[in-house]
């Protein structure tokens, strides 16, 4: 969290009486760049999420996405609607998979970029892989970091997505989709 968004929350925290206005002090200080760098990414995936769940019309139950930040960034993304877990090339609307291929996947390598470059300013391992998931029900979403010094980052980006992809098609069968929960990632 940055400082303005850190200070601002302590200050509605006070307002509410639920902390101490001498609290205030304690958040006079500024973030490290690895934090800088993390709470980047925590923004970017964020976009990425909303990006992907807008190109759908906002009309998915749950939404994948696997970002691979290695040499040839890729966004892979899947969906589930009506309890089933499809492709985003898998989608019946081919304005959407035209808005998709178009808009949202150019942005991988800028992604990938930005990120990583903030990272490697850090002197911190970069990402090679990330992976998102998005729940519209609830508003719940969850990141999961495969780092470049990872032994998984070895792994072929079809492996990861077709093995999460299976994995979570079995999940997706049981669980509510209001669940708030994080689901499986690969490898987890």
């Amino acid at each position: 969290m940055g400082f303005f968004n850190r200070f601002f929350k302590k200050v509605e925290d006070v307002n509410k009486g639920e902390a101490a206005a001498t609290e205030l002090e304690e958040e006079f200080y500024l973030d490290s760049p690895e934090e800088d760098a993390i709470n980047y990414w925590v923004e970017m995936a964020q976009n990425i999420i909303v990006n992907t769940v807008k190109a759908a019309n906002n009309s998915v139950e749950r939404a994948f996405i696997l970002v691979d930040m290695r040499t040839q960034p890729s966004f892979e993304i899947f969906y589930q609607l009506d309890g089933k877990l499809v492709m985003w090339n898998e989608l019946e609307d081919d304005n959407i998979k035209e808005k998709i291929k178009n808009e949202l996947m150019p942005q991988a390598t800028s992604v990938a970029s930005a990120v990583n470059g903030n990272f490697a300013q850090a002197e911190h391992s970069l990402i090679a892989f990330a992976e998102l998931q998005f729940e519209s029900a609830t508003g719940a979403w969850f990141s999961h970091i495969i780092w470049q010094d990872d032994a998984n980052s070895k792994l072929a980006k079809e492996v990861i997505v077709s093995k999460w992809f299976d994995s979570l098609s079995a999940e997706t069968k049981s669980l509510p989709l209001d669940s708030d929960s994080k689901l499986s990632w690969y490898p987890s």
